[in-house]
């Protein structure tokens, strides 16, 4: 059947879902709104602190739209915060910002959109403790979801952990993968191809998110000269909770503390790229990490790299050589301790000793739904532990120095001890 037969089809079927083919000239049926609720897709929750929580969301467009939220799971009592238009320039959706949250609370949240609809489906999440409160926590993080591994089971295994919150290391699309996106439009259908997914949903419904982007929201090893840069990190920010600062509206490197054990320092290792001054991460950027790192208190510092800092190729760590050293050189020389790196993009579960570091390492997770390497010689003297042969995430409990490698059928394969 030709496409123009295959569209007249689908349109005398009364199919009212939007649809776009793939590479193949398959047609992939994007999920439809929920006529009862006017919701599309489900709410997410993001960049939680512990007074504050950005929810996003997506409705039937020409809908205003609030959050129902509180601390009873049934929600019979909840506060609401003011009704948001959502508007057809970015595809729908709204994040909503909930505020004068209290520490280590686990609040629920849905949806409700204007008009006489219903509310969506119940989700939660928790506020992190105080600096100064000496709690648990605990987190998993992974990369990669290439829309042609759905189901994404390892995130399956991942809801059953019930972590405080899940680091996305970026990929979290393949725009080039699968038919390529060239326009808004069709890079904001590969974000819902993605979100409809059960694992997916289950991870993100008891847990928040943390997330950045690495190549493929874009394309492969792109650049920040790249035509379609623009369109990716606005589809990107257009589909995941992030808060933006009014200062500073392009800015999506950022951190986060959680109790005494834990703080976050999440980069952007794509939009500040220089080759001629050999930085990945920007002047500006840099200087925040120091900066931040430096006056930590936490006991585990997790700096969050989409991409490895030691093995991989030019368009990883070893292509900036100099601005890794001077990276590594400097948490050395302030005697920084607790200090660790965690990336995902070379599809494999790996602890590495990075190269003239002084023993820091990078753990790498991944992926959880793209293929595997079959390149990287595990047997390198730098791998404490390597393996390549699953979909898989890992998880830490900083507060009891733990960090296991978790696979899709909920099943740990490795677990080691940290060390602040």
């Amino acid at each position: 059947m030709q496409r123009r037969q295959f569209l007249k089809a689908v349109a005398a079927a009364g199919l009212g879902a939007p649809i776009i083919l793939n590479q193949w000239g398959c047609a992939t049926v994007l999920p439809p709104p929920d006529r009862s609720t006017g919701l599309s897709l489900y709410c997410i929750s993001g960049d939680v602190t512990d007074s504050s929580a950005l929810i996003w969301l997506r409705a039937v467009p020409g809908s205003e739209v609030a959050v129902q939220y509180g601390k009873d799971a049934r929600l019979t009592e909840f506060d609401t915060t003011k009704p948001f238009a959502v508007e057809a320039a970015a595809d729908y959706t709204a994040k909503i910002s909930l505020d004068a949250l209290q520490p280590s609370t686990r609040y629920y949240y849905r949806g409700a959109v204007s008009g006489g609809k219903l509310p969506g489906p119940i989700s939660s999440f928790v506020t992190a403790p105080r600096a100064e409160d000496n709690a648990k926590v605990t987190f998993c993080f992974s990369g990669d979801t290439r829309q042609s591994y759905k189901p994404f089971t390892a995130l399956d295994a991942a809801a059953a952990q019930r972590p405080d919150f899940f680091i996305h290391l970026g990929d979290t699309i393949y725009a080039d993968k699968n038919g390529s996106a060239n326009t808004l439009p069709e890079f904001w259908a590969k974000y819902q191809i993605n979100r409809d997914d059960f694992g997916t949903r289950d991870c993100l419904r008891h847990s928040s998110l943390y997330v950045t982007w690495d190549d493929h929201e874009v394309e492969d090893n792109f650049l920040p000269g790249d035509a379609l840069a623009p369109i990716g990190w606005r589809a990107f920010l257009d589909y995941w909770p992030v808060r933006l600062s009014a200062r500073e509206p392009m800015r999506i490197y950022r951190s986060f503390r959680w109790g005494r054990a834990v703080e976050i320092f999440i980069l952007d290792t794509r939009q500040y790229r220089d080759l001629k001054r050999g930085t990945m991460l920007g002047a500006a950027q840099k200087a925040w990490l120091f900066d931040r790192i430096a006056s930590s208190t936490a006991t585990f510092k997790f700096i969050a790299t989409s991409v490895t800092m030691a093995g991989g190729g030019s368009d990883r760590w070893d292509g900036f050589p100099k601005e890794r050293a001077q990276i590594l050189r400097y948490i050395n020389e302030k005697k920084l301790r607790g200090v660790y790196f965690i990336s995902a993009d070379m599809h494999y579960a790996a602890i590495a000793r990075i190269p003239k570091s002084g023993g820091l390492r990078d753990i790498t997770a991944g992926p959880l739904g793209a293929p595997l390497n079959r390149i990287t010689n595990g047997t390198e003297r730098r791998f404490e532990y390597f393996l390549a042969e699953n979909f898989n995430f890992a998880q830490t409990d900083p507060s009891g120095a733990r960090l296991e490698f978790i696979d899709q059928d909920n099943q740990i394969f490795h677990s080691t001890v940290l060390r602040a």
